[in-house]
């Protein structure tokens, strides 16, 4: 049975903490007790840990064994027009467990009204959803989520490969995309009603190329998954 990962603030004389809400998580919900042993990330590395104290403020952790670190995936930014909240964390949970490095929620033309004033409200709801993922997935680092961005500043990201999907399923089929060692990849994803005509010929400009991900128009969060599976896979394969 795999054993349960969990993020440290730190690594520091082969021991790290956890204290306030992690700690009583861990000891009043998980049952963690001492003498237990799970790996832990410091957000850099792996290391596999005993527990030598279990308390609901505080529960420290003694390191045994720094484990390998993983195989180097190539980083990839989503950045995703916001649309219908339920939908879009089901989005950061599966875009973290396909190793997203960073999303980055977009404010575009046809974004629901009112969604870019709440999204910061939800940052913190959205960050303990990527650590709960990353720590189900045994990830070795967490993704990180940034503030809502207009589209016009999100169009400027630099990458190597710039995926821009659209509804219009124009472009030729991501499977198509060929990734060198060192490649970064930022993939831009549409609201539910779809890009205007304005913002589509301003991507292009910016250098965004449109790839396709099959003859169906997709669901937004739907098209996301489809675009990142299709990358980690294409990233196994070079």
């Amino acid at each position: 049975m795999a054993r349960r990962l969990f993020y440290v603030p730190q690594v520091r004389r082969e021991e790290a903490e956890l204290t306030g809400d992690a700690a009583q998580h861990l000891v009043r919900v998980l049952r963690v007790e001492e003498g237990q042993v799970f790996e832990i990330s410091d957000n850099q590395h792996l290391y596999l840990a005993t527990v030598t104290t279990a308390r609901k403020s505080s529960v420290v952790f003694k390191v045994t064994e720094r484990l390998p670190d993983q195989a180097p995936v190539p980083e990839v930014t989503l950045l995703a027009s916001l649309f219908k909240f339920d939908h879009f964390e089901w989005l950061l949970e599966k875009a973290t467990e396909l190793n997203v490095a960073r999303i980055v929620p977009v404010i575009a033309e046809r974004s629901e009204r009112g969604l870019d004033q709440a999204a910061p409200k939800r940052k913190e709801r959205w960050e303990r959803i990527l650590l709960e993922a990353s720590q189900q997935c045994r990830r070795m680092t967490l993704p990180v989520i940034d503030d809502p961005v207009k589209l016009a500043a999100a169009a400027g990201m630099l990458a190597t490969h710039k995926v821009l999907l659209d509804e219009m399923r124009q472009g030729p089929p991501l499977t198509r995309l060929t990734m060198q060692a060192g490649d970064s990849v930022a993939l831009l994803l549409g609201p539910e009603g779809g890009w205007a005509e304005r913002e589509r010929e301003m991507l292009v400009e910016s250098g965004w190329k449109p790839w396709n991900v099959g003859p169906n128009v997709l669901r937004a969060e739907t098209a996301g998954m489809a675009a990142l599976s299709t990358i980690a896979l294409i990233s196994q394969l070079e």
